[in-house]
């Protein structure tokens, strides 16, 4: 009952691949049956019209052309419907007035309508009634030129359908008189009558046959879709690994579960990366609230040791002032580069123009050789290398990956190179130290914000774990790479990439 309920739902894909189906179904059988009706119509109707003519043909046509007077008619009507009316005829002899001359009619076993008719032959005579037409249809039939052909179709004075057929006496362009045949149409009527009823039957019967076959096929035709529709309804946020067969054997629904299953590696990707930057965005906040803790921290210490006292003694109060300075630059760095990043992930467009990278690097040599403090800084720079870019991203860039080394590195024999090359279409400047290096299972997470391989050494010189993911947001806003290699103990070389100016 249930899936009765659900196949008469009218919005269900089944019901309306159902009822088309059986639209085109009926709509065939109509047309079916109309052609057949026809067909067969004209084929029965055609056969008694043959047998009409047939009769016409017992006749002299040389005798039947000589008789040109009412009486000749009159004298000759007996024979000419003797010869012409067969059995489950009836026949008639018209005068050019349009009345009857003389009629006979026929039973089954030809017996005429003038023997001495029993009680059991009254009806077959009563089947063969003699036709009187209008004297208007006669005239208009003499009037008619040459032979009259095919029949016509006239009910009787028992309303019962008779087929009608004349022939002319005499001259055919001034007849004395008209032969009328008529055959009773009821057998063929039933003939079609039945055929009708026992074509209706089958009809039915395959309708039925017919619904119950479609009902079955569609069943196992739709029962990949349904099996999708099950799946999809169990999928959850939690289950966007599930994915739907793509071999069902229909190449439509493997095309639907091949583009859901698209959609769906989507969704899932989408998915994760939403739990990942929430999961950094809550990373961000607490290591941005626990950078900014520090500083506030330390100048809330000194100010309270100040006005504790501590004012008024002059070499505290310098101290306190110099500490609360140094926090208060961190501090100010700290939310500058906060607010560089912030611009960046907004992707804001900044000026891109032709630029020499040697002579963005000659520019800043002397302030990298007072940030190095005793480090060794060395340039192996290429010729002119040009690419489109933004001179101050750029000088951060270097800075920045500088500055870094500088952190990493021994303060005596630290050493820092700075090459410019090319390769192909791309400029790469290559910054490479000899300090620490990077673990294996740390490489993968310098770009990330706030990350710092030696907390206390990065901290020690004002580092907050930025300065990488800025050059890494700056180097992908310039449609660049960044590349590093690093070995623990030897050093580590950042390898930049930008497409370079021919």
């Amino acid at each position: 009952m249930k899936k009765l309920k659900n196949i008469l739902k009218i919005n269900s894909l089944k019901y309306q691949l159902l009822s088309r189906f059986f639209l085109i179904l009926i709509l065939l059988l109509i047309i079916i049956g109309i052609l057949q009706y026809i067909t067969m119509k004209e084929y029965l109707y055609g056969g008694k019209e043959q047998v009409l003519d047939a009769r016409f043909h017992n006749l002299d046509e040389h005798k039947l052309q000589k008789i040109q007077s009412t009486e000749e008619v009159i004298e000759e009507s007996n024979d000419l419907l003797d010869e012409t009316v067969d059995s489950n005829m009836s026949g008639a002899i018209i005068d050019i007035n349009g009345n009857i001359i003389t009629s006979m009619s026929k039973g089954p076993n030809n017996r005429k309508s003038n023997d001495i008719i029993k009680s059991e032959n009254i009806d077959s005579f009563s089947k063969n009634p003699i036709l009187k037409l209008s004297q208007d249809y006669y005239t208009k039939l003499f009037k008619q030129r040459g032979n009259l052909e095919g029949y016509k179709l006239f009910k009787d004075e028992n309303k019962n359908l008779q087929i009608v057929a004349f022939r002319k006496i005499g001259d055919l362009h001034s007849p004395s008189g008209l032969i009328q045949l008529n055959i009773s149409a009821k057998p063929i009527q039933d003939i079609l009558y039945k055929q009708f009823y026992i074509y209706l039957t089958i009809s039915i019967i395959v309708l039925i046959i017919g619904g119950m076959f479609t009902l079955t096929v569609f069943k196992y035709t739709l029962k990949p879709l349904y099996n999708m529709t099950n799946t999809i309804e169990d999928i959850s946020v939690g289950h966007l690994n599930t994915r739907l067969p793509i071999n069902n054997g229909q190449l439509e629904i493997n095309k639907l579960s091949s583009a859901f299953n698209t959609m769906l590696e989507k969704i899932e990707l989408s998915f994760k990366e939403e739990q990942y930057i929430k999961e950094k965005m809550r990373q961000f906040i607490s290591d941005a609230s626990h950078e900014l803790r520090t500083p506030l921290t330390s100048i809330h210490g000194f100010v309270e040791v100040l006005l504790r006292g501590a004012a008024k003694n002059e070499q505290q109060l310098d101290l306190a002032l110099n500490s609360i300075l140094i926090e208060s630059e961190r501090l100010n760095k700290l939310v500058n580069d906060l607010l560089l990043l912030t611009r960046l992930d907004r992707h804001i467009r900044v000026e891109m123009k032709r630029e020499d990278i040697n002579d963005i690097i000659n520019e800043m040599y002397p302030q990298l050789k007072i940030l190095s403090r005793g480090r060794r800084i060395e340039l192996k720079l290429k010729e002119s290398i040009l690419v489109y870019a933004n001179r101050d991203q750029i000088k951060q860039v270097v800075y920045n990956l500088v500055q870094n080394a500088i952190n990493y590195t021994d303060g005596h024999n630290g050493a820092i190179s700075i090459s410019t090359d090319y390769d192909n279409n791309f400029m790469i400047l290559k910054i490479k130290d000899n300090g620490i290096g990077i673990s294996k299972e740390n490489i993968h997470k310098i770009f990330d914000r706030f990350f710092r391989s030696e907390a206390h050494r990065s901290r020690k010189y004002g580092g907050y774990g930025l300065g990488l993911s800025i050059v890494k947001s700056i180097i992908d806003d310039h449609h660049g790479k960044i590349a590093v290699s690093s070995e623990v103990g030897v050093g580590t070389i950042f390898s930049i990439y930008l497409k370079r100016i021919s």
